[in-house]
């Protein structure tokens, strides 16, 4: 960038006629050197100051004043070799006068050049350290909510933690409302007896396109995020055809519910802000989900508990508080006996193939049909129930230990595998997992030890 030039040609020509007018004043001319001197010092510094044309101009205004006055004082013409000489002089310190300032104007010029550099720098800088304060401000802040959210999550997850299982569910729904800031959501738990899924509870803005109260497995994605045990996102709708041709509507994040390693049930995030849909919102829901699933599953427990269904509907067969009931009775009791025992867990691992094939009633009368069987075969006169899972049976020996219940669970499979099984006089090739656990006539026998051994022996068989 150049330096403005302002216009110094009526400044050089009045400095000229000055001094070549001074230069004939005798009494001025006393005390000045020599004409020709005074004029060519005065056009060097013009030259160097404003340029060559400044230096001219002012040498050419002067000189020619100055041979103008001598011709009239002298009425002679100076001597000719005398005027190429100082022309020529004249000219030359001009020229050089001129490059001086080129070269002053250069430096100056890169300069204020450098100095705008660094003060641009600076000007950045300074924008770059007030941002960087925004940002730990912001970073503080965001310290701070996160330790009130993490209190307030606490809180709210032992309000989950309760024995009344739709207070549960409704808190738990009220908490993801509140850290995801969601419009609309709701929880579908499977139904075991139709095969689909059904509306347990909704939170929110009512909208036209609600799915109503069923969903079908496998035309949603809620019966996919079901089915897969896996959560899912509306941007995997873009990534995945599979995704993108089932219903989407209203699903922006779906997580599954897993209790005892199983899909309970599936929360969907029907509508979000646009702003809060992101990788954190996923795993804030999902957080949340796995904080919750141990208080759910207690006051589903307790609710399965005070239920008055203490047996099968299709095989009369007790159910799972029948079964913990009867074991807490084999515990070591005030004669101070203990009591060997053992139980066995069987589960049909294509049970919801055979449900969607058959029906509910149909498999279940397969299973009292198998436990009978089972019974049958063995001496210690097994008790029979049904467990938590509709897909799981039980067989507690009382006086069995480790050994003879082994040996009974290996004849089971045994004769589970030759035998053939039917429904409705079609062929059924059943996959079963059996679980076991047994305490020694030297331990007190633990219900929940019991049931724990076996349920870890089940799973294990799956990985």
């Amino acid at each position: 960038m150049q330096l403005k030039k302002r216009n110094i040609i009526p400044e050089s020509i009045v400095i000229a006629l000055i001094i070549g007018v001074s230069t004939h004043i005798p009494v001025v001319e006393s005390y000045l050197p020599e004409p020709v001197t005074l004029i060519l010092i005065t056009s060097l510094f013009l030259a160097f100051w404003h340029g060559r044309v400044s230096g001219l101009i002012c040498f050419f205004t002067a000189f020619s004043l100055n041979v103008a006055g001598f011709i009239l004082l002298h009425k002679d013409l100076p001597e000719t070799g005398r005027l190429l000489v100082n022309g020529t002089t004249g000219i030359v310190l001009s020229y050089l006068g001129g490059s001086l300032n080129q070269f002053r104007l250069y430096q100056i010029d890169k300069i204020l050049t450098r100095y705008r550099k660094i003060s641009g720098e600076k000007s950045k800088l300074k924008d770059v350290t007030l941002s960087q304060h925004d940002i730990i401000r912001e970073l503080e802040e965001r310290v701070v909510r996160q330790r009130s959210s993490l209190n307030l999550m606490y809180d709210r997850i032992q309000e989950v933690d309760c024995l009344d299982t739709n207070k549960s569910i409704s808190t738990l729904l009220d908490t993801i409302v509140h850290f995801t800031e969601a419009t609309s959501i709701s929880l579908w738990i499977f139904d075991s007896q139709k095969s689909n899924l059904k509306l347990k509870m909704r939170k929110g803005e009512e909208t036209e396109n609600n799915k109503g109260d069923v969903l079908d497995l496998k035309e949603t994605i809620e019966g996919w995020v079901f089915r897969n045990n896996q959560m899912f996102s509306i941007r995997m709708a873009m990534n995945y055809d599979s995704l993108a041709q089932l219903n989407t509507e209203d699903s922006i994040i779906c997580c599954p519910v897993v209790l005892d390693n199983r899909t309970w049930g599936v929360i969907n995030l029907e509508s979000l802000p646009f702003i809060k849909y992101s990788s954190y919102t996923e795993n804030m829901v999902q957080i949340i989900i796995s904080l919750a699933q141990p208080a759910l599953k207690r006051a589903l427990d307790f609710e399965s508990l005070l239920s008055e269904e203490e047996e099968n509907e299709y095989t009369g067969l007790p159910q799972f508080t029948q079964l913990y009931r009867v074991m807490e009775g084999y515990k070591y009791n005030e004669s101070g006996t203990f009591n060997s025992s053992s139980l066995i867990l069987l589960e049909f691992q294509n049970f919801r193939d055979l449900v969607e094939q058959y029906s509910l009633e149909e498999v279940q009368f397969l299973q009292g049909q198998l436990m009978e069987e089972l019974a049958s075969r063995s001496k210690s006169k097994p008790e029979l129930f049904h467990y938590r899972e509709e897909s799981r049976v039980a067989l507690f020996i009382p006086y069995l230990d480790y050994d003879g219940c082994s040996l009974f669970c290996l004849e089971s499979l045994e004769y589970i595998n030759n035998r053939t099984w039917t429904i409705k006089g079609e062929s059924l090739n059943l996959e079963i997992n059996l679980g076991y656990s047994s305490c020694s006539t030297s331990e007190k026998m633990d219900p929940d030890d019991l049931i724990k051994r076996a349920e870890y022996l089940l799973e294990i068989q799956k990985l």
